[in-house]
């Protein structure tokens, strides 16, 4: 925080921040209190009589300092008002009220802005679905070539084709059974299954998806409901010992997106319809636009 000196009598000299050298105990040390002649819980108001500043000679660079920097500053007085405090909303500027955006900005390390980052995190995203999206997408999830990676001996091929190693790129885009998935629910959005999160995010740029409301997110919420089913199908395989057939995970995808769209506050006029009256449960992005 910042301190505009009014009459003085609230900002601490020592401790708070009203002059371009920050608190003032920073710079002298605890024997600044002695050096200046002004006590530790001393208010800005002690440093000033009569309308000017009141020092003892500058005896240290640091004191010596601090004098030019009040050679620009006006005394406090009681007719300029009591001191205000100020939040700093960023490097040089301060503002009369406190922004947690701005307090965040300031103390935090910025990164590079994510390209993929809204394919994870969007308004009708079901938590688990997007967690294990997120991890799918920075390529954290435990696969088998990954174990392997580590040195533990486990059988490489993939649990739900038995066909390929499994890794992150062949169990979600080329595995046999994530396509019998996500053939099932192809349609007029797109016509084969997407090969990759690239693919994903590149069909929701297009026009004709971007020009329907609601399709982009149909699409987001998709590819994370596909890859948490299937995820958790290959657990299931590997630690339960059960498995279910592409059909019952296409059911089980269906479900999911049905339960979480019908919970969606209505649509305005002129947007996405997700009535149950114009969402088949077959063919789940064959949907009616009214």
């Amino acid at each position: 925080m910042r301190c505009n000196i009014g009459d003085g009598k609230t900002a601490s000299f020592w401790f708070d921040w009203w002059t371009d050298l920050g608190p003032l105990i920073t710079v002298f040390g605890n024997r600044g209190p002695r050096n200046l002649r002004i006590p530790i819980d001393s208010h800005v108001c002690a440093a000033a009589l009569n309308g000017e500043w009141r020092l003892p000679a500058a005896r240290s660079e640091e004191a010596e300092t601090l004098q030019v920097v009040l050679s620009t500053m006006q005394p406090p007085s009681d007719s300029r008002g009591k001191d205000g405090f100020l939040w700093r909303s960023g490097q040089c500027s301060f503002k009369h009220k406190f922004s947690s955006k701005s307090t965040w900005n300031f103390i935090r390390e910025p990164a590079p802005l994510i390209s993929w980052s809204k394919l994870v995190w969007f308004k009708e995203h079901i938590p688990r679905c997007s967690f294990v999206c997120w991890m799918a997408m920075l390529n954290r999830l435990p696969t088998k070539d990954r174990l392997i990676s580590w040195g533990m001996t486990v059988p490489p091929v993939c649990s739900l084709c038995s066909l390929n190693p499994e890794s992150h790129d062949h169990l979600f885009f080329s595995c046999p059974y994530y396509v019998a998935v996500w053939t099932h629910f192809s349609g007029w959005m797109f016509s084969i299954p997407p090969v990759s999160l690239a693919s994903v995010a590149h069909i929701t740029e297009q026009a004709h998806i971007v020009s329907r409301s609601g399709a982009q997110s149909i699409i987001k919420l998709l590819i994370q409901v596909v890859i948490y089913n299937l995820w958790r199908e290959r657990n299931h395989r590997i630690f339960r010992h059960t498995s279910s057939s592409e059909a019952a995970i296409i059911s089980g995808v269906d479900r999911s997106m049905r339960d979480r769209l019908l919970s969606l506050p209505p649509p305005s006029q002129g947007s996405l319809s997700f009535s149950r009256s114009t969402f088949p449960s077959v063919l789940l992005l064959r949907l009616s636009f009214v």
